[in-house]
């Protein structure tokens, strides 16, 4: 099979679903031609693409019931609510390594979507840029969330998280493929609710209008993405990969059973899926 492509949406710990998914496609040695992610999908396509298997159950799994991950007073004190030091250097460097080597090394195309704080349009920032700034730094802006997280800097373009120009970039995984699987953290008939705060939204990125004008229509085109993807699949162009409604869990989800109990329905639901998905893509 050739002009194999993922599209792996964010959504913070429920990506635990995610690494269930992706953990059964590495045990049973299946890999695409482009990993397509963003936010936290970006971060589970890294260890996807780094082939470290189980990799990605520690840091969705495991390592937020560490009291360094996350929570109201890292914010507080550190302007993230995910402790961006604890996740982007301390687990990669020094709890569990991640293999930056090994993904450079994988012939197959890595795509990290951001939003650009300038424009408020999203951005790709390819293995080129990749090998040129490092892996983490890109995994870092696309994971920080506005209000939640500081913006990064890369070579003096600033980026938030790259769901909030496009959560699901099936648009552009379609200018590279001609089919693509996609993998959402959101059952099927959920829908994005609009802003409640769109005036607070101005005035905290009054400096950035573009930017604040994307955030308080994150929603809208959310839901506009989400209609594509149904017509998109109904074409034959995607195969979509979904939890099943009843496991219900938010983007900081502290407790591990239900995390666990995420990450295995993806494991079993890929493994229902995988005959399906070959033949989709062939």
């Amino acid at each position: 099979m050739k002009d194999k492509c993922i599209v792996l949406e964010g959504g913070g710990l429920r990506c635990a679903f995610t690494a269930g998914i992706l953990d059964f496609l590495l045990e049973n040695d299946f890999s695409f031609d482009r990993i397509i992610g963003a936010s936290a999908g970006a971060c589970a396509g890294a260890s996807y693409a780094s082939k470290q298997i189980r990799r990605n159950y520690a840091v969705n799994v495991v390592y937020p019931s560490n009291k360094d991950y996350m929570g109201i007073g890292k914010l507080l004190t550190g302007s993230s609510y995910f402790n961006m030091d604890f996740i982007f250097r301390e687990i990669p460097e020094n709890i569990y390594p991640f293999d930056s080597e090994a993904l450079i090394k994988n012939p197959v195309e890595f795509d990290i979507v951001v939003t650009s704080l300038e424009t408020g349009k999203g951005e790709v920032l390819t293995k080129k840029d990749i090998k040129k700034y490092g892996v983490l730094p890109c995994l870092q802006a696309s994971s920080s969330i506005p209000f939640m997280s500081k913006p990064v800097n890369i070579d003096g373009r600033v980026y938030y998280d790259g769901g909030v120009a496009d959560s699901i970039p099936v648009s552009y995984a379609l200018t590279k493929h001609k089919k693509a699987v996609v993998v959402l953290t959101r059952p099927e008939g959920y829908r994005k609710q609009n802003s409640k705060f769109p005036g607070l939204i101005k005035f905290f990125f009054r400096k950035h209008p573009q930017f604040a004008n994307t955030l308080i229509n994150r929603s809208k085109d959310y839901n506009e993405s989400l209609d594509l993807c149904a017509e998109l699949r109904e074409k034959g162009k995607l195969f979509i990969i979904a939890p099943d409604g009843k496991y219900k869990i938010g983007r900081t989800e502290k407790d591990i059973m239900v995390r666990d109990r995420l990450y295995r329905h993806g494991y079993e639901l890929m493994e229902q899926e995988f005959s399906g998905m070959k033949k989709f893509l062939k």
